[in-house]
C-alpha cells in the first residue's frame, strides 16, 4: 500500500508484517515514513497532540485507583 509521509510527503509503503512506517500498528494507521517525521510533527503540532489524546479514558497499569 503506498502512503506518504503527513510531515514531508514523502512516499512510502508501509505492510503488516514490515517495520516501514510510524506509528507501529495496522499498515493502514502508519501515516509517518520516519520516527523523526513523527517526533519532528507531535512538536510542532503538541496542542492538538494533547487534545487528541486526552480523548481516550486513561488505563493506566500502574495506576493505585484501579478497582480489582
Amino acid at each position: 500500500m503506498r502512503m506518504y509521509c503527513k510531515n514531508c510527503g514523502k512516499k512510502f509503503y508501509p505492510t503488516d508484517d514490515g517495520w516501514v512506517g510510524y506509528p507501529y500498528g495496522p499498515a493502514e494507521s502508519r501515516v509517518f515514513h520516519s520516527r523523526y517525521c513523527w517526533e519532528y510533527w507531535t512538536k510542532k503540532n503538541i496542542e492538538a497532540y494533547t487534545i487528541w489524546l486526552q480523548q481516550f479514558p486513561d488505563y493506566d497499569i500502574n495506576s493505585d485507583n484501579q478497582q480489582p
